[in-house]
C-alpha cells in the first residue's frame, strides 16, 4: 500500500512534466520518439490521408510541420519517385530523423526544408508549387496560425487540396470552428471534413481563380 502512495504522486509528476515539455512551440525534437508510438500512429493514419487528399503517383506534396517523418515516408512511397515531398520543420533534428528514415527505404524523392510557418519565408520561395500539402497537429504550434494558413494557401497551385487534422488531447489542439474561421479568411474552400468525439480532420481546396502575390502572407 505505502508503495502505491509513492508510485501515484510520482507518475503524476512525470505525467505533469511531460505535459510541460508537450506544450512548447514547436514539440521537441526530443520527444519524436513519442509520435511513433502505436497509439499516436492510429491518429491521422497515411492510408486516411491518401484517401482523402486523393492523393496520386507525381503529385508534389507539403509536409507542413513533418516532425521525424511519420506521414512524410509513407507519402513519399504514394506519389512514387515521378513525384516529390518536401518535408517542413523548423527544427534540424526532426529533418534529420526523417533524412534518416528516407535514405533507410532508399527515397530519393523527399526534400528538406527547414523553414518556420507563417514568417513568409515559404511563400517567397515557392508560390502555386503544390499539389497537396498537410498541416497535421501543427497549426496550434505556430506563432502566427492566420499567417499560416495564408502562406499555405500560396503556395498550393489553383486546384491544390491542404488537409488540416486537429486531435483533441494535443497540448495546441484548435477547434473546429477556429480552424475554418481561418482557413476561410486564408480564401480557402471546405470540400470534406470528418468530425468525430476526439477531433477533426478538414479538407480545404484553393479555387481554381484564386491568384496570390508573391511572398504575401
Amino acid at each position: 500500500m505505502r508503495r502505491r502512495w509513492v508510485i501515484f504522486p510520482l507518475l503524476a509528476v512525470g505525467l505533469a512534466l511531460g505535459w510541460k515539455l508537450a506544450r512548447r512551440r514547436p514539440f521537441s525534437a526530443r520527444l519524436a520518439w513519442f509520435l511513433t508510438l502505436p497509439g499516436v500512429r492510429s491518429f491521422a493514419q497515411a492510408a486516411e490521408l491518401t484517401a482523402l487528399l486523393e492523393l496520386q503517383p507525381g503529385m508534389r506534396v507539403l509536409d507542413a510541420g513533418a516532425g521525424p517523418g511519420r506521414l512524410t515516408i509513407p507519402l513519399a512511397e504514394c506519389v512514387g519517385p515521378s513525384g516529390s515531398i518536401t518535408a517542413l520543420d523548423v527544427q534540424p533534428r526532426m529533418l534529420e530523423l526523417v533524412q534518416q528514415q528516407a535514405e533507410k527505404r532508399g527515397l530519393t524523392n523527399v526534400r528538406l526544408l527547414l523553414a518556420e510557418l507563417g514568417r513568409g519565408t515559404l511563400a517567397a520561395l515557392e508560390q502555386n508549387a503544390y499539389d497537396r500539402a498537410l498541416l497535421v497537429h501543427v497549426l496550434g504550434e505556430t506563432a502566427d496560425p492566420a499567417a499560416t494558413l495564408q502562406e499555405l494557401a500560396t503556395v498550393l497551385r489553383p486546384g491544390g487540396r491542404l488537409a488540416i487534422v486537429e486531435t483533441v488531447g494535443d497540448p495546441h489542439y484548435v477547434r473546429y470552428r477556429r480552424v475554418r474561421e481561418l482557413a476561410e479568411r486564408a480564401g480557402l474552400r471546405l470540400i470534406a471534413e470528418r468530425r468525430w468525439l476526439l477531433g477533426h480532420t478538414t479538407i480545404w481546396e484553393k479555387p481554381s481563380g484564386m491568384t496570390m502575390e508573391k511572398g504575401a502572407t
